[in-house]
């Protein structure tokens, strides 16, 4: 009985632990399948450009925060037509989500969506890459009449010269404005220091005097100024009437050369009046550079003997013959002309040297446009960032990535190891020496894949590095999953390059980020440079990465 009872007892045991693991696998079940992610298509096969409705479906928590991919590189090779607004259905405590986008292709041939990433939580979750066929559109040739293949035909290429217009623009507003400012003011002042200088000298002297009196530089006590106009004045009444260089000369140069005129007998001029003069001359010069401040009556008494200086020089001035006159105009004639010529000559060189300097520069821009669309010394920063970039595919794995400028080609390598495995590289390269930044992308196809890993291809990439002269190399390694899920090896870090495309063999120091891939019987890796500390260099390999999409070749049947 007691046996019994025992084994009674162990059954219950027995079922209440089964009772126990059931519930727990019930449990761990409904967490693990809790979040669920699908993709369906409503079509596999279509024409060239008919759109593909690609539903996304998401099952999860209803607080979970769910990231559907945006962004058309997320489709690659497919292009994205437009993305719909998500559906949202709630069940018990779960949220259906559904998300649309509409997807096509402008090539015949068999594609495949690629893998997308859906983020739970922050949490990435992956779909299922799906196979479509694109076919060509059917044309009935009984109902079309057919044409010939036209031969190639070469077409100049096109370019937005919207800045030679507006150089152009500039340069005639230029031009306007210098004529106006040139041939209107210039002009204008021209004829009235003309008209002025038309005025007989005596004439023109006493006017002077008079607008000297008009004026407010007593009532401001501008003495200075004052008595700069007031000498000025009589200097250039006696340089032109007695013909003596009386502006450039000093005060006791000045009646020096005027007491000379007198004893040759040229002046008929009074001690007094040369005593007067030499008297006021020196007052403005006291008030000039001494900063003397003269009584206001002195400063009238001055005034009034230059005018009577002026007076006085004019009757002292022997008559001139009419045959003297006549050479004087004649003088006078020959040296406007000359000082015509003179300005004609300045005017012509100037224009001269603007239009070199114009041309020059629309040389020199076109120029520096051309070397850097054709990658000679590459391009800038901002180029590189603000420019429309490029989407290509590269090597026979189609390894597709977005670049600022097309990777060139470079020479294949093709390599037999020391296993026989026979393998070919397809370089592809960019860089540029207006900016620290450079791109070299190297897919290798294997005939027959080899025993390799990818800590094995980083060995060899920097034992390359250093045998191309690479110095002080800082290594680090991580695990790497790009933004559109492919999986791969990164290695890091800082050290001092050859730049082997300079004529000079340089040396810079640069950060590397090189990006190991291994897909089909392939590997590829991709190595970009930028300065240190460059914000800028690692925005552009942010962009650079989250383009990258790699489609296995053994699923690849076009």
């Amino acid at each position: 009985m007691n046996t019994k009872l025992q084994h009674i007892k162990a059954a219950k045991a027995f079922l209440g632990m089964r009772a126990l693991w059931v519930v727990f696998f019930f449990l761990c079940t409904a967490t693990t399948f809790a979040q669920r992610v699908e993709a369906e298509v409503d079509s596999t096969q279509i024409k060239i450009g008919e759109e593909i409705k690609l539903s996304l479906m998401v099952e999860a928590d209803t607080t979970a925060k769910v990231v559907f991919p945006e962004g058309n590189n997320s489709f690659l090779p497919l292009e994205l037509l437009e993305a719909y607004e998500a559906d949202t259905v709630q069940k018990d405590a779960k949220y259906n989500l559904i998300k649309k986008y509409g997807i096509t292709q402008y090539d015949s041939g068999s594609y495949y969506i690629p893998k997308l990433k859906i983020l739970i939580d922050d949490k990435p979750f992956y779909t299922d890459s799906i196979r479509v066929a694109v076919a060509d559109v059917v044309v009935d040739t009984l109902k079309q009449k057919m044409f010939d293949i036209k031969t190639i035909t070469s077409v100049e290429k096109g370019s937005s010269n919207w800045w030679i217009y507006l150089l152009i623009v500039l340069g005639l507003i230029i031009l306007f404005g210098a004529y106006f400012y040139f041939f209107v003011f210039q002009l204008k002042e021209k004829k009235r220091k003309k008209k002025k200088a038309e005025i007989p000298p005596f004439d023109r002297a006493l006017l002077q005097l008079n607008e000297l009196d008009k004026s407010k530089l007593l009532l401001n006590s501008a003495y200075k100024d004052y008595y700069s106009e007031l000498t000025n004045i009589v200097r250039q009444y006696i340089e032109e009437e007695v013909r003596i260089d009386a502006l450039e000369s000093t005060t006791a140069e000045l009646i020096r050369k005027i007491e000379a005129q007198k004893d040759a007998g040229y002046l008929d001029l009074k001690d007094e009046t040369i005593k007067n003069l030499k008297n006021v001359l020196q007052t403005a010069d006291l008030v000039k550079f001494a900063k003397s401040k003269p009584d206001d009556a002195v400063v009238k008494a001055d005034r009034n003997l230059v005018e009577n200086i002026v007076v006085e020089t004019k009757e002292a001035i022997p008559e001139i013959s009419e045959e003297e006159l006549r050479k004087d105009e004649e003088y006078q004639l020959r040296l406007l002309e000359e000082q015509r010529k003179k300005q004609r000559f300045r005017n012509t060189v100037i224009g001269v040297v603007a239009m070199i300097i114009a041309f020059g520069g629309l040389i020199g821009y076109a120029t520096l446009q051309y070397v850097k669309e054709n990658t000679y010394i590459g391009h800038s920063m901002g180029d590189l960032l603000e420019d429309e970039w490029i989407t290509s595919r590269y090597g026979t794995a189609d390894f597709t990535i977005s670049t600022p400028q097309v990777l060139k080609r470079m020479t294949p390598i093709k390599i037999k190891d020391s296993v026989g495995a026979t393998s070919e590289t397809d370089v592809y390269s960019y860089q540029s020496h207006l900016a620290p930044f450079s791109i070299d992308l190297a897919v290798t196809t294997f005939k027959q894949k080899p025993e390799i890993t990818l800590d094995d291809i980083a060995e060899d990439i920097l034992k390359k590095l250093e045998a191309d002269g690479a110095e002080k190399l800082i290594v680090k390694y991580d695990e790497y999953e790009s933004p559109t899920g492919i999986k791969g090896l990164k290695m890091y870090g800082t050290g001092i390059f050859v730049d082997n495309l300079s004529p000079f063999s340089s040396t810079q120091e640069r950060e590397y980020e090189t990006y190991i891939f291994e897909e089909g019987r392939g590997i590829q890796t991709l190595t970009m440079m930028y300065a240190e500390d460059d914000e800028d260099g690692k925005e552009l390999v942010k962009r650079i990465l989250s383009s990258i999409t790699l489609i296995e070749e053994q699923n690849n049947d076009r």
